[in-house]
């Protein structure tokens, strides 16, 4: 049975990822073995291939190092910003909220933060919600515990609103263990989705 390894040892977000998805374009085998130096990565590549139709079977973890074993199965059966990858599933009057920052604008701060729990909270006033709400950089302390709007953001989880934060932005503030709601992304899939949907609002 043919059987593909791609080391990514030493390798930045987003590459894993795109390795990953290099090794699976074209790929007619069905394991894949991922080996990874970092657990955001291996967070990234296993969410990533879950939205391909790819399962995690196994992860062999030696020092630092994980081997993700990846198998193949139904496409899209898994989680992932699936539409992001594919293109498909988003109409035209589907829209990206994108969140740079924990405030709205320059100046005071405090104003700042004021403004950006008024927006979260207005979204259900609005004629529609979106789709996806990506957080980057401070943007993901939204999501982590202490954060004012983070039972307004479970709620539009469970209105099906996907909410996706930075890897790299959580490990650098150290909220990985803080984080309450949403799951963990890539440059790659942040930059997918930016592709894909019709329209993207950034307060």
């Amino acid at each position: 049975m043919e059987k593909k390894i791609v080391d990514c040892r030493g390798l930045s977000c987003p590459q894993p990822v795109v390795e990953t998805k290099k090794a699976i374009d074209g790929f007619t085998g069905d394991e894949i073995d991922v080996i990874v130096d970092n657990e955001t990565a291996c967070t990234n590549v296993t969410n990533f291939t879950a939205g391909l139709g790819w399962t995690a079977q196994k992860f062999t973890r030696e020092g630092n190092l994980v081997r993700i074993s990846l198998k193949r199965g139904s496409a899209g059966s898994g989680e992932g910003v699936s539409r992001s990858e594919t293109g498909s599933g988003v109409g035209q009057s589907d829209y990206i909220v994108y969140l740079s920052s924990d405030v709205i604008g320059r100046g005071d701060d405090e104003l700042g933060k004021i403004l950006m729990r008024s927006f979260i909270k207005s979204l259900p006033d609005t004629q529609r919600l979106p789709k996806l709400i990506i957080m980057l950089n401070s943007g993901v302390r939204l999501a982590a515990e202490g954060s004012v709007v983070l039972e307004d953001l479970k709620e539009y989880e469970k209105q099906g609103i996907e909410i996706r934060c930075c890897g790299t932005c959580v490990d650098f503030y150290g909220l990985k263990e803080k984080l309450r709601v949403g799951k963990l992304t890539n440059m790659f899939e942040i930059i997918s989705a930016l592709q894909s949907f019709n329209k993207v609002v950034q307060p």
